[in-house]
């Protein structure tokens, strides 16, 4: 059980979809906490999505509309406006049944810009969600009002994608570099549901974190849960700008990207996510020439994902794709230390 629950939201102003409430989900689970998912809108890649979920059962469980139409515009069918009303008096009961940690609303957002779910309604699901029960909004174009009673806001930039490269299931054939970067949270959680993706699609995939000291984080322990995902924890624990990079730092920093390369170049992953990597290079403990040579010589059907705030220039410019996490709000800011099942 969590002993303090937020209210997250995840948004944007653009049509990629944010996967972090899907790792947020991988995390929890390997904290035995539970997370009830409701899926409002459909999508492309639900099918995928669902099956990355069931590797999490017994908890996760998801729901999800089963809409006549996929568009949402004025001339939304009667019965789904009627099912979608009917859900979030279902989501109130579930709310309070205190049978979930998390409850993640999916493209709820979305569906309260469109006019079809009131603000007020969501306001509501707020205000009367009990302290320990961590509610979770995401999809497009969250209104104010909403960001306003938040916790934790963090909006999804996207600032450069080239044609074809980034489909988040692996179904494109050539691989791509992509970039996570920016101070707003769900970088790495984003990153996990994109692992769980591909490994739900049977696609090999590994996580090499170079800033997380090997503890039993969340992930780490949920992760054994897939076929087609490994993930090593190989640093020694958190930098701040004030610290003094010390050999210890160095010498993980170093490990990690002997690992790295070796993984890169294995040739049994399609692909490879170098999670807080951003981070190492923006400190010195690798350098971006390095990194930026990795990315030209890696085999050409890798897909190569670097994360971590602090992203380098350069590496950012030779990328496929670069996304920001975008700080709106931080609980960190309001004093709120990292929870267990939530954070790590």
């Amino acid at each position: 059980m969590l002993q303090q629950g937020l209210v997250q939201v995840y948004t944007g102003k653009t049509g990629q979809i944010n996967l972090s409430h899907i790792g947020l989900s991988l995390r929890a689970t390997g904290q035995n906490l539970n997370t009830f998912i409701m899926g409002f809108v459909p999508h492309p890649f639900v099918d995928t999505e669902d099956r990355a979920l069931s590797f999490l059962k017994p908890h996760v469980t998801v729901e999800r509309l089963q809409l006549k139409h996929g568009a949402f515009d004025e001339n939304l069918h009667s019965s789904d406006i009627e099912k979608i009303h009917s859900a979030i008096e279902h989501i109130q009961e579930i709310i309070s049944s205190g049978a979930f940690d998390i409850i993640i609303l999916e493209d709820i957002n979305y569906l309260v810009d469109l006019g079809i779910i009131p603000v007020s309604t969501v306001i509501n699901l707020i205000e009367k969600k009990p302290a320990n029960v961590e509610l979770v909004l995401t999809g497009w174009n969250a209104k104010a009002e909403i960001i306003e009673q938040a916790d934790l806001v963090t909006e999804m930039v996207e600032h450069k994608k080239e044609e074809g490269s980034w489909n988040i299931d692996g179904s494109n054939q050539e691989g791509c570099v992509g970039v996570i970067t920016g101070n707003g949270k769900g970088k790495t959680t984003y990153c996990l549901g994109r692992a769980m993706f591909f490994a739900a699609n049977g696609i090999q995939s590994s996580v090499l974190q170079f800033i997380k000291s090997p503890k039993a984080y969340g992930e780490v322990i949920a992760i054994k849960k897939f076929p087609n995902l490994e993930i090593k924890t190989m640093g020694e624990g958190f930098i701040f700008e004030s610290s003094q990079h010390s050999k210890i730092h160095l010498e993980a920093a170093r490990r990690a990207w002997e690992a790295s390369l070796k993984e890169v170049f294995s040739l049994k992953d399609r692909l490879v996510i170098l999670d807080e990597i951003n981070i190492a290079t923006h400190f010195g403990l690798l350098s971006p020439e390095s990194l930026r040579e990795m990315m030209f010589l890696k085999p050409k059907d890798l897909h190569l994902i670097l994360s971590g705030r602090n992203a380098h220039p350069e590496v950012e410019e030779h990328a496929s794709a670069v996304f920001e996490m975008r700080e709106i709000k931080h609980p960190f800011h309001k004093g709120i230390q990292a929870r267990r099942g939530i954070e790590y």
